[in-house]
């Protein structure tokens, strides 16, 4: 057991700079919400702002992966991704409530589909 622990570890640790590269390699892009205006400006502009425990946080409206990504990728294509479905056979509006054992009441499936 300790064994596969040390292992896990060192193949992590190789791996850290291959997914760093990755993430280098995506420019900044601005989130917009559905009409296509920038999410974090309006929010700073017309949000609510919040101070918990000395950090600012602004209240918006949510991002659209649509307007956010589908100008440079094709939607269709990857919202139809393996990451993009997990939940879509079971989603529901009282999913969360029915599994509030292990999960949060408000989650509408055990995925990522039907989640912002």
């Amino acid at each position: 057991m300790k064994k596969n622990r040390i292992i896990s570890l060192w193949v992590v640790l190789l791996l850290l700079p291959v997914f760093q590269v990755f993430a280098d390699e995506h420019p900044t892009i601005p989130l917009l919400d559905k009409n296509g205006d920038n999410v974090i400006e309006m929010a700073r502009e017309q949000g609510q702002k919040l101070v918990i425990n000395g950090v600012t946080y602004f209240k918006g409206n949510p991002y659209s992966p649509k307007e956010t990504c589908g100008s440079c990728h094709d939607y269709d294509t990857i919202t139809s991704a393996y990451h993009f479905q997990l939940g879509a056979t079971d989603m529901g509006d009282d999913w969360g409530k029915k599994h509030g054992e292990f999960h949060y009441e408000h989650l509408l499936s055990a995925g990522q589909y039907g989640s912002w």
